[in-house]
């Protein structure tokens, strides 16, 4: 039953009038009419009577205009829930996200995302590439970010980022390796734990470079984890060079290989899910900014 009609109907019994009902609405009088005989028709009842010149409702007609008044507030109250969600972008948003994403670029994007979306709040779940797949190719989460891209059937993926990532270590611990480079792979090595598309593209490198077999001295769940291992001379390992800037420019740190590992950053979505009105924002936003 459309709305439209049980708000004539509640016109009509509150000015008593169908005329009134009319002008007030931009209706005709025969299309008022039509409007409450439709409902009558519906509900197999008789709605409204005649007395002293005036359009009350039966006892079935109060039943429908209390239950009609309860329908119109709470669709009014949606409408303006609504309205309010798209004009402030209110709501919440869930994001998965493995760690180079979720460290590095991120807190840049939710910071440009939240100044003109001032009302919109955020969780992210910090992961490995591999489970950010499973929660968003499962609809756990919408919106992933990770460090490879794969096809997989309504996962589309939009790329958003590259960094380069280079072999590094302590200078005054390991810059000997310079002149020896034959000695690299005997040495230990800080890596990411399985399911991380850093460890993925690590593994690839070192496997051109002839090096299958390394010493895996520690396996870590964080990028940051790797990098403050790295930099207490624990070992050495590939890191994001961006990020290692003022270790390499202080001489804290040294490249000890100049073949570097080009990654690449997406944005992944499930386009077989709903996304809320917060969630369109972003997506929109962030289609935007990378397409």
């Amino acid at each position: 039953m459309r709305l439209a009609y049980l708000n004539t109907f509640v016109k009509v019994i509150q000015l008593q009038s169908i005329s009134n009902a009319a002008e007030e609405l931009y209706l005709t009088q025969p299309a008022v009419t039509k409007q409450i005989k439709t409902l009558e028709e519906y509900y197999g009842v008789v709605l409204t009577q005649r007395q002293d010149n005036k359009t009350i409702p039966t006892r079935e007609g109060k039943k429908l205009y209390c239950c009609a008044l309860n329908i119109l507030t709470e669709n009014h109250e949606l409408l303006r829930e609504f309205k309010n969600e798209i004009n402030n972008s209110s709501g919440h948003i869930d994001l998965i996200s493995s760690n180079y994403p979720a460290h590095y670029i991120l807190p840049e994007l939710l910071n440009e995302h939240s100044s003109f979306c001032e009302h919109i709040t955020y969780s992210i779940k910090s992961t490995h590439s591999q489970d950010v797949y499973y929660n968003v190719k499962n609809g756990i989460y919408n919106f992933g970010f990770v460090g490879i891209k794969k096809d997989i059937p309504n996962i589309e993926s939009l790329e958003i980022a590259t960094s380069n990532m280079v072999l590094v270590g302590v200078k005054k611990k390991y810059s000997f390796l310079i002149n020896h480079p034959e000695k690299i792979k005997d040495q230990n090595f800080v890596l990411r734990t399985k399911g991380s598309a850093t460890l993925q593209e690590v593994k690839k490198h070192l496997n051109l470079l002839k090096m299958e077999r390394i010493n895996t001295f520690m396996e870590c769940d964080s990028n940051e984890m790797v990098k403050e291992l790295i930099l207490s001379g624990t070992g050495i390992g590939y890191f994001f060079e961006n990020v290692l800037k003022d270790h390499l420019e202080n001489n804290t740190l040294i490249i000890l290989d100049d073949k570097k590992i080009i990654r690449h950053f997406y944005f992944i979505y499930n386009t077989q899910r709903y996304k809320s009105i917060p969630e369109t924002s972003f997506y929109d936003y962030v289609v935007n900014k990378y397409s």
